[in-house]
């Protein structure tokens, strides 16, 4: 899904580049709700595998003292 967010950014800012008015406005906006939306995936992603790496594997934390 990231990686077809990318081109998806890319073909927007591809678009604004070459367009003027209205179209070029719109792509600009479409990009950077794209961008924001990659942000916010990686973001959850991220978050979400920390905690199922915790869950998963309590042993390999290194503050858990408990023997």
């Amino acid at each position: 899904m990231n990686k077809l967010l990318m081109v998806a950014i890319g073909l927007q800012i591809g678009l604004a580049l070459t367009s003027d008015g209205l179209p070029q406005a719109l792509a600009e906006l479409t990009a950077f709700l794209l961008t924001a939306t990659l942000y916010l995936n990686h973001k959850k992603s991220k978050l979400a595998s920390s905690s199922n790496k915790s869950a998963l594997s309590p042993s390999t934390d290194i503050n858990n003292t408990s023997v």
